[in-house]
């Protein structure tokens, strides 16, 4: 299997993925076995569940490197080894004693090390002016923050996939109402901004919000 360009093809994919306004819900629910992906994954021959590893988190460890300052052509290739790294180590993994996340965090802190540290070494036969530029990136990568990162990118991770799962159960008005209520806004600037009752307000964002709740809890307990 070309690993890298397995990779590429479905980082393109899920780049340009998007659901068409009319577009049916699933007949079964997306989500209903992920309690077992790593699990499933740990078989290397299973590309269905392979695929659907990339599918959850491949944006989140391509955000968390950027977050750490980390050049986006630079992330694509940390990116692409951080993943290979969890296939190849997956099948000895003791997921019972372990947090996946809490692991994923830890692959990819050694990798950007790793990178560093390479990265320190092949300048030292460089020019000076160079090395200099070259040093002054490799400093400005937030190594130390990296746990701190992958909680927020985390969390940020989970509110997408959960909205992205729950947004065919409700209606365009319900899931806006929601997405702006997270954004901040009170209740009645969405009344004046989206020309709606305060009644249908408030009712639209209950309904969303206990489905959106449940849901986080759910991929909490499925995927970390």
């Amino acid at each position: 299997m070309d690993f890298r360009k397995n990779l590429i093809d479905e980082e393109v994919r899920l780049r340009s993925f998007h659901m068409e306004p009319n577009e049916q819900p699933p007949k079964t629910d997306p989500y209903a076995t992920r309690k077992t992906l790593i699990q499933r994954v740990q078989d290397q021959h299973n590309d269905l569940a392979w695929e659907e590893f990339i599918e959850i988190y491949s944006r989140y460890v391509f955000s968390i490197l950027i977050n750490m300052n980390v050049a986006e052509s630079d992330a694509d290739e940390l990116h692409q080894e951080i993943m290979i790294k969890l296939w190849k180590r997956l099948p000895e993994l003791d997921i019972e004693n372990l947090r996946f996340r809490n692991y994923l965090s830890t692959v990819t802190k050694n990798t950007v090390l790793n990178f560093i540290r390479s990265r320190k070494r092949r300048i030292a036969r460089e020019e000076k002016a160079l090395a200099d530029t070259t040093l002054t990136y490799l400093d400005s990568i937030r190594l130390p923050d990296i746990d701190e990162i992958a909680e927020k990118e985390w969390r940020i991770h989970l509110t997408h996939l959960a909205l992205q799962n729950i947004e065919p159960l409700f209606s365009k008005n319900a899931i806006t109402v929601f997405k702006l209520s997270l954004q901040g806004l009170t209740a009645q600037q969405i009344v004046d901004q989206e020309d709606m009752t305060l009644n249908t307000v408030n009712t639209l964002k209950s309904r969303v919000k206990s489905r959106f709740k449940s849901e986080l809890e759910q991929l909490k307990e499925e995927l970390e």
